[in-house]
């Protein structure tokens, strides 16, 4: 799985979040009669979802090999309980994930079943106090935050984040210590990275609605401090990246029906380049940059169709020398231009790109094909098409996919197509299909095809 696959699928698991923590509650006598003797509000539940994964020519782009993994089963099961007070000033959300995954291999270097045994993957406490004017919320614990858009940071983290609202603004603070098991930039090294991450972040961001419907403005600061031991990997390079991260962003309504977005973010920091093998090589700067422009029109119609429209960019190395996703084979002359983030954009099933040494263009919409309907379960089914068109930003340099190799700036175009579907109240289906048409920056250019049903039920 690829790591813009991993950032997908943990900003399903927020949207998930955001879900369960406004459920009216659990059914059973016990906890409504819970409930009501001591004044806390009591709810539980949770949903179970098998997925069926299957991807040709992902690994090497050459039709003529097998992959390593043909398709691969997982078993999801989540649990969650909320306990909230009756003024909505106290909560506290705690969520357990277990998971078992069967993969379908060619090859007995990848695991058969891998189970990951239950952990809690969400787990703090809100407090929440209203005044006159402003909103005051701490949370405490495992928890996902989040500045502008979450391309340069978004995560579940550990640690504390205190938000301060008002009508027309909105301020966040935050610091955060890295899950052990998140993708880490310095994954690669050995010795002193054993064990638990110690990478922390911190942030801020301050939302201003200039005008409550035609205009806002957002500036953010997200920075990553690496904490961890600079040790050398089996190469000999030794690896640390401390970086920070400006954003400026617009958003809002141009008219009833058209929103637009824009965000520009630039990196800088210090890390090592690709020839440092001791700890006391000086480092070099890093001096990234990243923007995401979009419209997205609606019609008000049964069918409730829209169409958007979005381009997106970050900075590549034209002498980085090997991968544009860890500080592995980095800058070989100067500073470090790649745009390494810890967030990302959704920019297709297939080739799932992150947004280092690309640009994108993006077009799609979606569409309620039986939003005339009668019957509410037809009514509940959405079709979702977008075509993708990748280029690099440095022809030279690397990129998220390893086997983009060729000086060339052409990447190449893909075609999405999502079908979400809520068959009942408790029952979701939604199937994704992708196909990635690689360009001249591969040496084999067999088309990448993705596909993935899952069926989530409520308990």
């Amino acid at each position: 799985m690829s790591a813009e696959e991993l950032r997908r699928e943990r900003q399903e698991t927020i949207e998930e979040l955001k879900r369960t923590e406004d459920v009216s509650g659990g059914s059973n006598f016990l906890w409504r009669g819970l409930s009501n003797a001591t004044g806390w509000e009591i709810d539980y539940g949770g949903w179970y979802a098998p997925t069926y994964t299957w991807g040709d020519n992902g690994t090497d782009r050459d039709g003529a090999r097998q992959d390593l993994i043909d398709h691969t089963w997982e078993h999801d099961l989540r649990t969650f309980i909320r306990v909230a007070s009756a003024t909505k000033k106290t909560k506290f959300y705690a969520r357990l994930r277990t998971t078992s995954t069967i993969n379908h291999r060619s090859s007995t270097t990848i695991d058969l079943h891998d189970y990951v045994q239950p952990t809690f993957d969400m787990m703090y406490m809100e407090l929440a106090r209203t005044g006159r004017t402003f909103k005051h919320t701490w949370t405490f614990g495992r928890q996902y935050a989040q500045v502008e858009r979450g391309i340069s940071f978004g995560l579940v983290a550990d640690g504390l984040h205190y938000r301060l609202a008002s009508r027309r603004n909105d301020l966040q603070f935050f610091i955060l210590r890295q899950q052990a098991g998140d993708n880490n930039l310095d994954g690669t090294r050995s010795g002193g990275h054993t064990g638990r991450t110690k990478r922390m972040f911190y942030g801020t961001e301050w939302k201003w609605k200039i005008h409550p419907k035609y205009i806002g403005m957002g500036l953010s600061l997200a920075g990553n401090i690496d904490r961890n031991v600079a040790t050398a990997d089996g190469s000999g390079q030794i690896h640390q990246y401390d970086s920070l991260y400006y954003g400026l962003g617009f958003s809002g309504s141009l008219t009833s029906r058209l929103s637009y977005w824009s965000q520009y973010l630039m990196s800088t920091g210090k890390t090592y380049s690709a020839f440092a093998t001791t700890a006391s090589t000086s480092k070099i700067n890093v001096d990234g940059g990243a923007y995401d422009i979009g419209l997205r029109y609606f019609f008000p119609t049964a069918l409730a169709p829209t169409l958007y429209m979005e381009y997106a960019a970050g900075s590549g190395d034209a002498d980085a020398d090997s991968t544009a996703t860890s500080t592995t084979g980095g800058s070989t002359l100067g500073k470090d231009q790649r745009f390494i983030s810890f967030g990302g954009l959704s920019l297709g099933y297939a080739l799932s790109p992150q947004l280092i040494n690309i640009k994108v263009f993006k077009f799609g919409g979606s569409i309620k094909p039986f939003g005339w309907s009668g019957s509410r379960l037809w009514q509940e089914l959405v079709v979702q098409p977008t075509f993708y068109s990748y280029s690099k930003d440095k022809a030279s340099g690397a990129t998220s996919d390893p086997l983009a190799t060729q000086p060339s700036s052409k990447i190449g175009s893909e075609f999405d197509l999502t079908i979400a579907w809520r068959l009942a109240g408790d029952l979701k289906y939604q199937f994704r299909y992708g196909v990635f048409s690689p360009g001249a920056s591969y040496l084999t250019k067999a088309t990448e095809k993705y596909l993935k049903l899952k069926v989530s039920l409520d308990l």
